[in-house]
């Protein structure tokens, strides 16, 4: 993923504040409100308040008409781009023609780095496999990467470039969760991600000018049923960049969400695995793509690893599932570079 320091908003917890909300909703009726509708009350709903600091939030603002209640969602960042660089790639689909697969937005405003839109009615398919409802993914499944396909066509908005420097920060963030939280595991860590990055020094990999709109966390939790529809969300992390980065994301998250939720539906996770590949390179998968496909699906088990140093407390779980991760990599490493042997 790819950060972009904002300015500092230092009047972030407005947003909260009943008063103030209320009388911007007024100043901003037309984003919010009909004509004919008038403000009567207000609710303010904190769904997410990442690490209690006030900084990265999810709100949900319940608005009294006139004429009925209304509900909007809200995202807020006080030091990243995140907010604003979601309403870019919105209003970007839109013009592409492909608004009916993403929420609608309805206003952003730059004084507090906030991002309204309409929440999309539905599960995502992650809370559906938590409750172990896996027969609807493989109908979904082949859609699903054809229209991830589509989106990867476009170039994109002005979105961050996600070139060999920001590829070295974000190696550096994953090394620094790593050697603070979860240090014993440190030197296998560092061994297998320098590998990864020893066997991409070759030349089937993207030129920057070959560069396409990228989620950058495509999967299961970002992808919402509402009966025999689907929606992608959180596009905030979007950037600039290699399109097989979300395919190879998606299929080590399908993997690791199965294994996690579903463990006894193997069978399918590599149903879901083959269809997808089958569905999003449609005309066949070329060299290049293969090898690229392995680079981004191992990036993804690995930053995985990172992340679960950083968020798992149970020193135990910290330890099984970082050595499940390792032990994936490591497979797809020795098949990675038995591809490479062949070609």
């Amino acid at each position: 993923m790819i950060f972009i320091r904002n300015k500092n908003i230092t009047e972030i917890k407005k947003v909260l504040d009943q008063d103030y909300m209320f009388s911007f909703f007024n100043k901003k009726k037309k984003f919010f409100l009909n004509s004919s509708e008038k403000l009567i009350g207000l609710k303010i709903h904190l769904l997410r308040n990442f690490q209690g600091k006030y900084q990265n939030m999810t709100l949900r603002y319940e608005l009294l008409t006139s004429q009925k209640k209304k509900f909007f969602q809200a995202r807020i960042h006080r030091y990243q781009d995140l907010p604003e660089r979601e309403w870019k790639v919105f209003n970007y689909l839109r013009e592409k023609g492909l608004s009916s697969f993403i929420p609608q937005k309805l206003y952003y405003y730059s004084p507090l780095n906030i991002l309204f839109y309409l929440q999309i009615p539905g599960k995502s398919f992650e809370n559906l496999l938590t409750q172990k409802k896996v027969n609807s993914f493989l109908k979904f499944t082949p859609l699903i990467a054809q229209t991830l396909f589509k989106i990867h066509l476009t170039q994109g908005p002005d979105l961050p470039l996600k070139n060999k420097e920001q590829e070295k920060k974000e190696r550096r963030h994953w090394f620094f969760l790593v050697r603070k939280c979860a240090p014993s595991f440190y030197p296998v860590f560092s061994q297998l991600l320098k590998r990864i990055w020893q066997l991409k020094q070759n030349k089937l990999f993207l030129k920057p000018t070959e560069f396409k709109l990228v989620h950058s966390d495509f999967h299961w939790g970002n992808i919402i049923k509402n009966k025999d529809k689907f929606s992608f969300i959180d596009f905030s992390y979007a950037f600039c960049g290699d399109p097989l980065e979300d395919v190879g994301g998606f299929l080590a998250q399908n993997d690791s969400m199965f294994s996690y939720y579903a463990s006894d539906h193997q069978e399918k996770k590599e149903k879901i695995r083959q269809a997808f590949i089958k569905n999003y390179f449609r005309s066949g998968i070329s060299l290049s793509q293969q090898n690229r496909l392995f680079y981004f699906e191992i990036q993804k088990i690995l930053e995985m690893a990172a992340i679960l140093a950083f968020v798992e407390p149970n020193p135990r779980s910290k330890k099984q599932g970082m050595n499940n991760l390792f032990a994936r990599a490591r497979q797809k490493i020795k098949e990675w570079e038995a591809y490479l042997n062949s070609i």
